[in-house]
């Protein structure tokens, strides 16, 4: 891997296929770099100018005085091969190419054409960005080498005046997305390090980029607009990395809709939409989700602003009875509790508002208290509360008067204490409002919802830390004895690729999974003799090699009572099959004793072409389908990563126990799914589905019972 430096913190700049014509592309790099007041070297390449723009140009790059850090390459795509050659032999260390024509046209021309880029970027040890992207933004070193609109107001200066604000990196596959961050969120006070387009991602993908902001660019916080993730090792490490130094990664990803389910053997399989996948990735490395540009910025500007908050408890300080109402049932939709204040808080609030206001949560201040008070006294209050974690302020900015006389105090506060603070305007706010509130650490939110996705956001995020170093202690402890291995293998390589039942059963037993007694019957007779030495009720299931489902087929018969009734299902039963699928060859009935009353889940495993393994939990039964209640993680999965799995479920207040029933054996439950996480994850290179549906879980302390069971292996 090239060092990044040169592309993302260049020395100096080459611009090959430089114009003089500032309307087009190729014009306006240099321009912007020149009115942004670049300080490095810069060189354009042009064969028809000796100067461009004011500048001495240059014929090749060979012509250079002194190898550049930097070629920003503008030139057809046919012509970027040689222009990249140039660049290589004359010691260019980086190149940033904007020319569009490659693989976005499809395969053909432009996918061999990016084919050449990455020899030539491993032949010279290049660091190279794109094709087809917009550019790149490095504000510390004032390297403006995009041609983005959100930079034509030169007014304006690159960053605020506030240092208040942590650092914010994006990469983005979209180079006008990736812009936009910055034309929103500047006015906001946002500080950008690094933006960069990377385009086609040829040879360096987005999270290449994250490891530098993180190791070398100062970020603080990273945004990333992702369409797919193309190294899916790299995200992993550099996701782990950020965890490790708690660098939040704020990521809006794309392509969220399915377009269809594939076909597959297993439940699994068919639900497992390649979003519902990234979701469990990106939540297991603690990576927030946003879902449009200026709730991807709210989210950012809390983590750049705020401390983490220890829960999810939020205090509601309104000038307002009507607006405070509104934002305390904005944040409880969103997931976040906003308590009654305890009595010493309170005692202490009505002290100093009027006999109408409300010291309840949400706290009715009065627009008479604002202009007394004013707002931060009472959040210095709040601040030593113990029944809250967060508080949110809500009040006009249509004047600045108030914030403007409380920004020393809130500025302080800020500084001083642990619990994180906004203020959310219910009018439109000025730009002085956003710069009165960044130069006092206070992010100012114009929408409920954002503000409310951004309180949700940093709780959330402080849990995962807080799992993320528990998990690492225990990763540090002795691990779990191992399976055995050779056995598993060998029961699995001596059968065919769709595994099912009886023999699934038993690989996954030598796993860990607990079994259901069963016997196997070939007659009606040995059948009912099964039954007799199990213990009635019992259930009759198809047993065939290569069978995936046997509802579709007749091939189960539930709580059968007696030995005549064993004996009249297995015909039956033998019956429809030969009518409905005469090509199958049945090898018998499995005959289990009938499970005691139950919840109904399915545990699947399937494996996503990138990702790898990914388990899936849900309500089970006939409901999998219907209903599609399923929560998906990435293999292996502890105990505790089982129980929060569970919980994202509808169905858990089912489990927790509904209208006189019992809870459910959550214990039992939690350590099978961490069993097979850990068989998926052991076998991740022979098993490509787990099907284990339905898993019956028992009242508390009674266990479970695996009803059903399918593995399919690779092909």
């Amino acid at each position: 891997m090239p060092d990044l430096s040169a592309l993302l913190a260049p020395r100096s700049i080459a611009i090959v296929g430089a114009s003089p014509d500032v309307s087009i592309i190729r014009g306006r790099v240099q321009q912007m770099l020149q009115l942004r007041q670049y300080s490095g070297k810069l060189y354009p390449i042009s064969r028809r100018h000796k100067e461009v723009q004011g500048v001495e140009a240059f014929p090749s790059m060979s012509a250079l005085p002194a190898a550049v850090d930097l070629a920003v390459i503008a030139v057809p795509a046919v012509d970027v091969p040689a222009a990249l050659e140039d660049c290589g032999k004359a010691g260019t260390r980086a190149a940033y190419i904007i020319s569009s024509g490659f693989a976005e046209e499809g395969a053909g021309k432009g996918a061999a054409l990016e084919a050449q880029l990455r020899q030539i970027a491993e032949r010279y040890d290049m660091a190279i960005c794109g094709p087809n992207g917009e550019g790149l933004f490095n504000r510390p070193d004032n390297v403006v080498a995009n041609f983005s609109p959100a930079f034509a107001n030169v007014t304006q200066p690159l960053a605020p005046e506030t240092d208040l604000g942590k650092a914010i990196s994006v990469a983005s596959q979209s180079g006008g997305i990736g812009f936009s961050y910055f034309h929103r969120g500047r006015p906001r006070q946002l500080r950008f390090n690094h933006i960069v387009s990377t385009g086609n991602e040829t040879t360096l993908t987005s999270f290449d980029f994250v490891d530098w902001f993180i190791e070398k660019g100062g970020a603080g916080v990273v945004m990333l607009y992702l369409e797919a993730v193309r190294d899916a090792d790299t995200m992993r490490r550099v996701a782990a990395k950020a965890a490790d130094r708690g660098i939040p990664i704020v990521v809006t990803k794309m392509g969220r809709t399915e377009v269809g389910a594939r076909a597959a053997a297993s439940h699994t399989a068919s639900m497992a939409g390649a979003d519902a996948v990234y979701d469990a990735i990106f939540r297991h490395h603690g990576i927030t989700r946003a879902y449009d540009i200026d709730q991807q910025n709210a989210i950012a500007m809390a983590f750049a602003f705020c401390k983490l908050p220890k829960g999810k408890r939020v205090a509601v300080l309104a000038g307002s009875g009507g607006s405070g109402v509104w934002m305390a049932d904005t944040l409880a939709a969103h997931g976040l509790e906003v308590p009654v204040l305890d009595a010493k808080t309170r005692a202490a609030i009505d002290g100093i508002i009027p006999s109408y206001g409300s010291s309840a949560n949400p706290i009715d201040l009065t627009a008479q208290a604002v202009g007394a008070v004013g707002y931060a006294h009472v959040a210095e209050i709040l601040q030593q509360s113990p029944a809250i974690d967060a508080i949110v302020v809500v009040g006009s900015l249509a004047h600045n008067t108030v914030l403007k006389r409380d920004a020393p105090e809130f500025a302080r506060i800020v500084r001083e204490g642990e619990k994180p603070m906004m203020f959310c305007t219910f009018t439109l706010a000025s730009p002085e409002a956003f710069e009165i509130g960044g130069k006092a650490g206070l992010p100012i939110y114009t929408s409920m919802p954002d503000c409310a996705v951004a309180v949700r956001s940093l709780a959330e995020y402080a849990d995962f830390q807080r799992r993320w170093q528990n998990a690492k202690i225990a990763a540090s402890r002795p691990g779990r004895p191992e399976v055995e291995r050779a056995a598993v293998l060998k029961s699995l390589r001596s059968h065919s690729k769709i595994i099912g039942e009886h023999d699934a059963r038993a690989i996954l037993k030598l796993a860990g999974v607990p079994s259901a007694e069963e016997l196997i019957a070939t007659s009606a007779e040995d059948a009912a003799a099964a039954a007799d030495r199990l213990g009635f009720p019992v259930v009759l299931k198809l047993h065939a090699e290569g069978l995936a489902h046997k509802t579709e087929i007749g091939g189960i018969a539930l709580n059968i009572p007696n030995a005549d009734a064993v004996k009249q299902s297995f015909t039956d039963m033998m019956q429809r099959v030969r009518e409905k699928k005469p090509e199958l060859k049945p090898q018998g009935v499995i005959v289990q004793p009938m499970a005691k009353k139950g919840i109904e889940i399915v545990i699947g495993v399937t494996r996503d072409e990138l990702f790898g393994p990914t388990l899936m939990v849900g309500l089970g039964g006939i409901h999998v389908e219907i209903l599609r209640d399923v929560a998906f993680a990435p293999v292996p999965l502890t105990e505790d990563d089982a129980a929060r799995l569970v919980k994202q479920l509808r169905a858990y207040k089912l489990l927790e126990g509904v209208r006189g029933e019992p809870p459910a054996d959550m214990a039992a439950l939690c350590a099978l799914i961490a069993t097979v996480s850990r068989f998926a994850a052991d076998f991740a290179d022979e098993v490509a589905e787990i099907d284990i549906n339905p898993v019956i879980v028992h009242g508390a302390g009674q266990g479970l019972t695996v009803a059903d069971a399918l593995i399919v292996k690779m092909a």
